[in-house]
């Protein structure tokens, strides 16, 4: 064999290697208890407040948002997916829906589909921006405006730090 094929045969499994590290120290560090900073947000109907728990378990996503109304109520959604996979059941206090998930550079991508008819298809796509989460909703069916919320880590009991 000749040494220069043999080097390069050595090197593409390393360039690999080096590329698949790469694109994971791209990915988003999402984890945690996010609370709403509604002053920062772009929302046309604020709730009273809103709080996402992320925790990304060997690339399963697990998403829970809690949102508390201005009449008392709390609606929790929820649900569990792996970021490249197969889409995944989405319960939406009581709606069920699906959503698929994947990384696009340094953000992740979630894709809502078959919700209810006022929000059928809608993309939310999650960025790190000055140490908050920032999550630009995009209402695809029915065609809407673009929201954004920015949201900020909460801190001590109940909120990872890291």
């Amino acid at each position: 064999m000749c040494p220069v094929r043999g080097r390069l045969l050595l090197a593409l499994p390393l360039f690999s290697l080096s590329l698949l590290f790469a694109a994971d120290s791209d990915k988003p560090k999402l984890t945690g208890t996010w609370e709403l900073d509604a002053a920062k947000s772009q929302l046309e109907h604020s709730p009273s407040s809103l709080q996402v728990v992320l925790q990304d378990a060997s690339g399963k996503i697990q998403f829970t948002r809690t949102i508390h109304t201005s009449d008392g109520k709390e609606l929790v959604a929820k649900f569990e997916c792996l970021a490249g996979g197969p889409d995944c059941a989405f319960d939406e206090a009581g709606h069920k829906s699906k959503v698929s998930l994947w990384y696009q550079g340094a953000a992740l991508v979630i894709l809502k589909t078959d919700g209810p008819s006022d929000d059928e298809v809608t993309q939310w796509t999650l960025k790190m921006d000055n140490h908050a989460l920032q999550i630009e909703v995009s209402h695809i069916t029915p065609v809407g405006k673009t929201e954004t919320m920015v949201l900020n880590r909460k801190s001590g009991p109940g909120g990872p730090t890291t």
